[in-house]
């Protein structure tokens, strides 16, 4: 098997987590695809070639029992494919409709992001990651499940458990039982839910896929399983896109400003950011059976992260890729939330609520800007955002 496998530019983890650009520019100058020892898997960098694997649902698996995310939740929809995927999906997919996400959570979220502003727009200054983008997301989500805002300080210590069950490559025992635990504990919350729902139905998510009569509809376990992707599979996203836009507004003055003289603009803004900083970076796939990619053979059991942060760069798709622009007029084409079977069913509420986030800041937030008191260190090649993103304003 290791014949094929020539080594990709001696690209390490800790340089992936660091700044992953540099390596992904590399790399998209040889083959676009290449193999990472260290990490024990592929890495794929060039737009076409991810495209081509991410709609290619045959040979390109998301679930086996050695994938991480099969291992930390079981079976749901990220990790079937075929006619088992879309009955998981179906379920959930009607609830996320822009019309129906704009009908059943646009005050929702406005009504969140005013609560957790109300408590820091009279400081001038806040740390924005623990104040209000962590929070945000995960509100929101309880809004959708007409769960109480109580429950808020345990879905976000799973949550941030099962982020460090899904990069852990290391296949560290204490990181994987930690986020058992956690998972078994929503699933108490949800099966306490399941049944306040059954009892008395309501017009939440959770109710509609509860009382669905159809002769396939989903047992309780599955109910928790695929609920638990919907609740945890949003946060990720919507806190880094939230703070991945401020902090890309706030190191382009020009952009800011363009953003804060017409919000309108806002939108594009959150799709720049969605492609010139990926919150999601990659899309890992199994491989079913022997396939060739260029000069590349992926072997049957062979693990392929496609790089989507380094297809939002690939140079011969996006000019100037490493500028962030808001005049760039094919910017929907970024993989920000994948493509193929698996696009992200979340992606509609998660703009509802960035777009939402932003132009709250801005209007509450005048002359905001990066903290002079403080450094901002961007990481991560799993999920990539600021670790911590202080903020000050005009009050």
């Amino acid at each position: 098997m290791t014949h094929d496998r020539t080594p990709c530019l001696e690209i390490t983890a800790e340089a992936l987590d660091r700044d992953p650009y540099p390596a992904f520019r590399a790399l998209q100058e040889e083959s676009s695809v290449g193999w990472v020892p260290e990490l024990g898997m592929w890495l794929v960098a060039g737009y076409r070639e991810v495209e081509a694997i991410l709609r290619n649902s045959d040979d390109f698996v998301t679930g086996t029992p050695d994938s991480l995310i099969f291992d930390t939740f079981g079976e749901h929809m990220l990790t079937t494919e075929g006619a088992q995927h879309e009955r998981f999906k179906s379920r959930f997919r009607g609830a996320f409709s822009p019309a129906r996400i704009r009908a059943s959570m646009e005050q929702k979220t406005e009504a969140c992001s005013r609560l957790l502003l109300d408590g820091i727009v009279g400081s001038g200054k806040a740390e924005f990651r623990k104040a209000y983008a962590s929070r945000l997301p995960v509100l929101s989500i309880l809004s959708l499940f007409d769960i109480p805002f109580e429950e808020e300080p345990k879905l976000r210590l799973w949550y941030d458990g099962f982020e460090q069950a899904l990069s852990n490559f290391a296949r560290r025992e204490d990181v994987r039982a930690r986020a058992h635990g956690y998972v078994s504990e929503f699933h108490v919350l949800i099966r306490h839910h399941i049944a306040r729902v059954r009892a008395a139905p309501d017009d939440s998510l959770l109710s509609q896929v509860v009382n669905d009569r159809s002769d396939d509809r989903l047992d309780d376990a599955e109910v928790c399983r695929n609920a638990s992707i919907v609740f945890f599979g949003g946060i990720s996203t919507v806190e880094a896109v939230v703070l991945n836009c401020l902090y890309a507004l706030c190191t382009h003055p020009d952009a800011l400003s363009s953003v804060q003289r017409n919000t309108d603009l806002i939108p594009q803004a959150i799709e720049e950011t969605l492609r010139w900083l990926s919150p999601v970076q990659s899309a890992t796939r199994h491989v079913v059976r022997d396939f060739s990619l260029g000069e590349s053979t992926f072997r049957e059991g062979d693990i392929v992260n496609c790089m989507l942060g380094a297809a939002n760069h690939d140079p011969r798709v996006f000019d100037e890729p490493t500028a962030y622009r808001l005049d760039r007029t094919n910017v929907r084409k970024h993989l920000g939330f994948a493509l193929g079977p698996h696009f992200c069913l979340g992606s509609n509420l998660a703009r509802l609520e960035a777009i939402t986030a932003i132009r709250h800041i801005l209007e509450r937030c005048p002359d905001i800007r990066l903290s002079a008191d403080h450094s901002t260190d961007v990481r991560g090649f799993e999920f990539r955002q600021p670790a911590a993103l202080h903020l000050e304003w005009r009050v």
